[in-house]
């Protein structure tokens, strides 16, 4: 008997080391948080980049037809990407603004709520999200040449990374937009900071959480730094680059 249960562990634990070892994948690295997040704020992808500039458009549109001290407008539309484009992406929206007044009854600020839905697909990520976006728009005066904007965007969703089809699951941003300084003519960011949390889950890989921030240089670049590296984002095109 003895001999027989010998040959049978003997067996199985040649078998054991015979195995073939199982390869688990890697959980979202930080280069794929930072397409997730360089997408969250650039033109290609209906970032906030593009948010932005249909706020202050449309806050300007509201401010242009005389809306009154305290009262509010809101506007649906819907963006898509234009066709050949090497991102696309398709979002429904729906912005409310309120203009508050100073004590001399003169336009001071918009606060706004801008809501939206829908989805963007990159050469990197693909990603279908709902969020919003509420900020503070100033600089409104005649004179002004910039606008003054504070604010926060916040989405959520579930996503694809294409290095690795097997990276999906849900993921939800956080960005609080600090002192940006907005050119009315262009619409372009000309200065400002933010902090950015990346959190969500992977199928079968777990939980993961990114942390950084964000700096807007001008010319439609910023630099964004997440969990100590550092990243160049061109805001139009969407391109994201490792220093």
């Amino acid at each position: 008997m003895k001999k027989y249960l010998f040959i049978i562990l003997t067996c199985a634990v040649a078998f054991t080391a015979c195995k073939k070892p199982t390869l688990v994948a890697l959980n979202v690295t930080v280069d794929d948080a930072a397409s997730i997040l360089g997408g969250s704020i650039s033109s290609n992808s209906y970032g906030y980049n593009n948010l932005s500039a249909d706020a202050n458009t449309y806050a300007q549109s509201a401010l242009n037809s005389n809306l009154a001290c305290g009262a509010s407008k809101t506007d649906t539309f819907s963006r898509r990407n234009q066709p050949g484009a090497a991102a696309t992406y398709l979002y429904m929206l729906s912005y409310t603004r309120k203009l508050n007044c100073n004590i001399s009854y003169q336009a001071d600020n918009f606060a706004s709520t801008l809501t939206f839905t829908g989805n963007y697909n990159t050469p990197n990520v693909m990603l279908s999200n709902s969020g919003t976006l509420t900020a503070t728009i100033a600089g409104l005066t005649p004179t002004a040449t910039v606008y003054a904007v504070n604010g926060e965007y916040k989405t959520s969703g579930t996503f694809k990374v294409k290095r690795d089809t097997t990276n999906t699951g849900t993921a939800s941003v956080d960005i609080v937009l600090k002192n940006l300084v907005i050119n009315k003519a262009t619409q372009m960011i000309n200065s400002g900071t933010g902090t950015m949390i990346l959190t969500g889950s992977t199928v079968k890989k777990g939980d993961f959480t990114y942390n950084g921030t964000i700096t807007f240089n001008g010319n439609s670049m910023a630099t964004m730094a997440i969990n100590g590296t550092t990243y160049t984002v061109n805001l139009m095109a969407g391109t994201v680059v490792k220093k």
